[in-house]
């Protein structure tokens, strides 16, 4: 029972009381100026009490039927408004299924539907510019994109789809300027970055690619998969970045690049080889295979023991680099490439009896190159044009620099 209809219920009460206390004997009650009715104080009383307990009881239903009125009328029309939002939904669903499905023209045919009784549905305004985008008409896309962002300003998916709708067009500006305001909106939305670092790459802007890269990592901490592939192409555009310092002449900024990439991926193959390419130019031999070394064995990739094997084709300091070898041919997993590569050492080394050796113990997988080399051996070592060709097309087949003389 609410406050008012309290008060009024008292008001009655106290109204009976007084009527009571000034009245001590047999009230008389006029009906009409000829008809009374007398009756004791106490019924009187008793009387007013009941006719105030009517009063409030009447006013309360009263007062709860008006309410209940209202919020009945609330309720049919938040209800009718959920039916229609639900009705919309569904369409809007199913839309959307046809047109992950493939099936543009059927999603087109209901989205429209949908639009004409619910314009300013954003969900169906922005999968309309994606469906027209599918269709070659990104022209007509962009409207139906802008449309809904008028509605939903920050609405990820509108914005989103937008800056794809401009990179079909080749408005890479504006492309970026929308990606930019994503990543500023969702500092945690991965997405952006990733579209970034796309258009960048393509623009062979490495600088920037590796910037944007390195906001993706932290990102991709809760995934390790996904972490460790994003990593590897970290490394690759640190390599592609030290390579473009190379071409322009800033050697310290290459290597600092190429080490940094090999931190980020120990498997960045490219960062090896161009680092010890680098020192070698530079007169420091010995950093450059050790470098190789190391790529080898992070990597087992053979090109990096070509490298070195080029390198001292006319030293004799080449004992660290056999031992590399023969050690090697019991855990690489491809031992025959390895055989070959190996003959060729001793060959130029003048030790054709261990080239002989090796090559008659082991089958060939290669088996051209292996008579080729093994007719070498059996020479003596007189090497010829034939060998240098065999030995350029091992290095070759190794994935290392050919035509090393």
């Amino acid at each position: 029972m609410s406050l008012k209809q309290i008060i009024v219920f008292l008001i009655f009460a106290l109204l009976s009381i007084y009527t009571a206390f000034l009245n001590p004997h047999d009230s008389v009650v006029h009906i009409t100026q000829n008809q009374s009715l007398k009756l004791p104080t106490v019924l009187l009383l008793l009387g007013s009490i009941l006719i105030g307990v009517i009063v409030t009881v009447f006013m309360f239903w009263t007062f709860n039927f008006k309410s209940a009125l209202a919020r009945w009328k609330v309720n049919f029309k938040k209800k009718r408004i959920a039916k229609k939002i639900s009705k919309t939904e569904i369409l809007f669903k199913k839309g959307e299924s046809l047109f992950i499905c493939g099936k543009t023209d059927k999603a087109k045919s209901i989205i429209e539907k949908l639009l004409d009784t619910s314009p300013e549905h954003v969900g169906s305004l922005n999968l309309m510019g994606r469906i027209l985008s599918s269709t070659g008409k990104p022209d007509q896309a962009e409207i139906f994109h802008k449309k809904a962002l008028t509605l939903e300003p920050q609405n990820i998916h509108a914005l989103f789809d937008l800056a794809n709708t401009y990179s079909k067009t080749g408005r890479q500006s504006e492309e970026i300027a929308l990606l930019q305001k994503m990543q500023a909106m969702n500092p945690g939305t991965i997405a952006p970055l990733l579209q970034l670092r796309d258009i960048y790459s393509k623009q062979e802007d490495w600088k920037k690619v590796c910037v944007l890269q390195k906001r993706i990592l932290p990102l991709l901490r809760e995934n390790n998969e996904e972490l460790k592939k994003e990593q590897t192409h970290l490394a690759q555009f640190l390599f592609e970045l030290g390579k473009k310092n190379l071409q322009a002449g800033n050697r310290d900024n290459a290597i600092s690049e190429l080490k940094q990439a090999i931190r980020t991926s120990e498997q960045c193959l490219p960062a090896y080889l161009s680092l010890g390419d680098i020192y070698l130019e530079s007169g420091k031999q010995k950093q450059a295979l050790k470098i190789w070394k190391t790529g080898f064995q992070k990597t087992g990739n053979t090109s990096c023991l070509v490298r070195s094997q080029i390198a001292l084709r006319e030293s004799d300091e080449y004992q660290d680099l056999l031992r590399t070898y023969e050690e090697s041919l019991e855990t690489t997993e491809d031992r025959p490439l390895l055989i070959l590569l190996l003959s060729t050492l001793y060959l130029e080394h003048g030790q054709e009896d261990k080239a002989l050796e090796l090559l008659e113990n082991n089958s060939p997988q290669h088996p051209l190159l292996h008579s080729l080399l093994l007719e070498t051996a059996q020479q003596s070592g007189k090497q010829g044009a034939h060998f240098e060709l065999t030995r350029d097309e091992i290095f070759a087949l190794s994935g290392g620099a050919a035509g090393g003389k």
